[in-house]
């Protein structure tokens, strides 16, 4: 069943606004949000008095450190901004990197009615000192026998297990993953805000990089930093007074997680399925199929999940992302661009918010040189197999 929204109210984006995104950065996260959300808000044509929705997705933190310490939450971004009238705002507590679920609820709360302009935001940080997800028990118990041997509790070292499983299942090999990898690192130079821009690897550096968890090396995982990632959203009818409105939700999903099996040693087959329920939800809730999507934005905080993704939402057949997934295909140029913005890995880790907003900018007609032409239709689906979430967005 389609998703269906009271005449005038479909929910659209009209601006994006964004900070560096480094390592370390000497700057408070306070003041990141402040100066993503002015831009976003400038962007848009509005004043920060228009605002009247904030929503957040704030998980999760890094390793020991407890409380809002790696994150900007609700009530930090409440005091940042001279906001006249907040009327409503929620901050999903999912787990992981469900950078989409922001809009979600935004988008619900505009075709209810419940706000008018909704800015959504995500706040990237790593503070120094603290090693990302390092393990500290002595114990590797049950599946976590699998991934915990690597040192690290989350992410790639699940997935270099299932990983593994795919390479043997459908004949792939983990040279070609250059091909997605040198791909979002160019994207990424053109990318204004990216840690990586001016520092381009080479398919030599890919190869011969350090290994992580067999067969993932550095490369294959993406790079915690600081900074803040906005856009707005407001409703149809009032978009039309604004810049360049463009993106109007038509379909929104989320993993169906109760198809999970096992845990952190997933086997393949179960994400495959799992995947593919997710994928099936967001087509039926916006009417589409994969040949109407032009504009591509999959998750890739780890690089095995671009080739699932791929094939979950039918751009490739299953089995075959690792040789439809090179330069000729989803680059620039290619058939099938693909994160034009270079994604977590070509850009930064911001948690997926990096494809949100590229979607936004790419719908809105105001990505520049990464600019997809003839933008029509956008899919844009964020974080890892067990919290993923996704919408589809139209031009018209």
């Amino acid at each position: 069943m389609t998703i269906q929204f009271p005449p005038g109210k479909r929910p659209v984006f009209v601006g994006a606004g964004w900070t560096m995104i480094r390592r370390y950065m000497p700057r408070t996260k306070a003041s990141n949000a402040k100066e993503a959300a002015t831009m976003a808000i400038a962007d848009a044509g509005l004043q920060v008095e228009d605002i009247d929705g904030i929503f957040i997705w704030a998980n999760p933190n890094w390793g020991n450190v407890q409380g809002p310490t790696v994150w900007l939450d609700v009530s930090q971004m409440m005091s940042v901004m001279p906001w006249k009238n907040i009327k409503f705002w929620l901050q999903p507590e999912a787990v992981a990197a469900g950078s989409c679920s922001g809009i979600h609820c935004a988008a619900l709360a505009l075709g209810a009615g419940a706000v008018n302009y909704a800015l959504v935001i995500r706040t990237g940080h790593h503070p120094a000192g603290v090693r990302y997800r390092q393990i500290s028990s002595n114990r590797a118990p049950g599946n976590s026998a699998f991934t915990t041997s690597y040192g690290h509790g989350v992410g790639g070292s699940g997935q270099s297990v299932t990983y593994q499983r795919y390479l043997a299942k459908y004949n792939a090999k983990r040279e070609e993953m250059a091909g997605y990898v040198i791909t979002a690192h160019k994207n990424g130079q053109d990318t204004p805000q990216s840690v990586w821009r001016g520092r381009l690897i080479t398919e030599e550096d890919y190869l011969n990089a350090r290994l992580i968890g067999y067969p993932m090396n550095i490369f294959d995982n993406d790079m915690p930093c600081d900074g803040v990632l906005a856009v707005v959203m407001t409703t149809e009818d009032r978009a039309k007074n604004t810049p360049h409105p463009g993106g109007y939700v038509s379909g929104m999903a989320a993993i169906p997680w109760h198809h999970r099996g096992t845990g952190a040693a997933e086997p393949l087959e179960n994400l495959e399925e799992m995947n593919s329920w997710h994928a099936r939800n967001l087509y039926d809730s916006a009417g589409q199929k994969p040949s109407d999507i032009n504009v591509k934005h999959v998750y890739d905080g780890f690089s095995p999940m671009v080739w699932m993704w791929i094939e979950a939402f039918g751009f490739a057949p299953q089995g075959e992302a690792h040789a439809w997934a090179q330069p000729a295909t989803i680059g620039r140029g290619g058939t099938d661009p693909l994160n034009m913005s270079g994604g977590n890995l070509g850009s930064g880790r911001v948690h997926g918010f990096g494809h949100v907003m590229e979607t936004a900018m790419q719908m809105m007609g105001t990505a520049g040189v990464r600019q997809v032409p003839n933008a029509q239709v956008a899919l844009c689906e964020t974080g890892p197999f067990g919290s993923a979430s996704s919408f589809i967005a139209t031009k018209e």
